[in-house]
């Protein structure tokens, strides 16, 4: 069986893509090399069927690489893989990290793709953003985007924005839970303990997001729909907006898009 993609880190994010992938039949696992520090994120695999990387089928064997290691060790991937050609594409999941050096840290040749996914691919509902890089063609592009929507959805968008994309969609289930923690807080401070609290927010926080993710309605309008004039709804809305909820959102977002842009250099 001829292999189709190599996969370096095999954490909690390729796992999922692994398991996506698999479950629509993108790929079978024969077609996987895989290779991790942690033999124990290997095995799993191995035992699906992917090969593990080695001296007689190393990960560069493959024409696609997705390189998922942390930023900071993007130096001690590339001398794992070696040089790369022109031939290899690279899928990279490193935040903070331009195409170009990803390229330049593997040799220079590489055609290289970004990809900012979210910790939902790992339950299949990732929103994943898909930035085609140096040398990356629309087969390429193509062929990324089929990879991460078995996990979830996907949007093509220039390099340039990556930092913003991250901001918006790497960070924002950290928004979120943040935003379910205040919400377990107050809960608890009307009177609920705290498990019904935490029981009581996350499904209403599912269902909300279930509502977003069905309805053809703008946010506005949905907000409007609950919120009656006079009711308890438009009550709350009005003290965190008179709070600074929104601007506080807002500031956060472009403080981690800043951020972003200070790794990327």
């Amino acid at each position: 069986m001829t292999i189709e993609l190599g996969v370096l880190g095999v954490g909690h994010l390729a796992s999922g893509v692994l398991k996506g992938v698999f479950d629509h039949g993108i790929l079978s696992p024969g077609e996987v090399v895989v290779s991790d520090l942690h033999l124990e994120r290997v095995s799993p695999f191995a035992d699906l069927g992917c090969v593990v990387g080695s001296d007689d089928t190393p990960l560069r064997s493959a024409p696609r690489i997705l390189m998922a290691v942390r930023p900071q060790s993007m130096h001690d991937a590339a001398a794992t893989l070696g040089l790369l050609e022109q031939s290899h594409l690279l899928i990279s999941v490193m935040a903070g990290i331009g195409a170009s050096d990803v390229q330049n840290a593997c040799g220079g040749a590489c055609r290289v793709v970004r990809v900012m996914p979210n910790t939902a691919a790992a339950i299949g509902e990732s929103m994943t953003l898909i930035a085609p890089g140096v040398g990356a063609t629309d087969e390429d592009v193509h062929w990324v985007t089929a990879l991460f929507d078995s996990v979830g959805r996907t949007c093509v968008i220039d390099e340039s924005l990556m930092s913003a994309a991250t901001a918006v969609c790497g960070s924002g289930p950290g928004w979120l839970k943040l935003f379910a923690l205040s919400m377990v807080k107050a809960a608890c401070d009307v009177g609920f303990d705290a498990r019904t609290a935490d029981a009581l927010v996350r499904q209403t926080l599912y269902g909300a997001a279930s509502a977003l993710q069905s309805s053809d309605q703008s946010i506005e309008a949905l907000i409007e729909s609950v919120a009656t004039s006079g009711g308890t709804t438009e009550a709350g809305l009005e003290v965190m907006r008179s709070n600074g909820f929104e601007d506080a959102v807002r500031r956060g977002v472009i403080a981690a898009r800043d951020r972003g842009d200070e790794l990327s250099g």
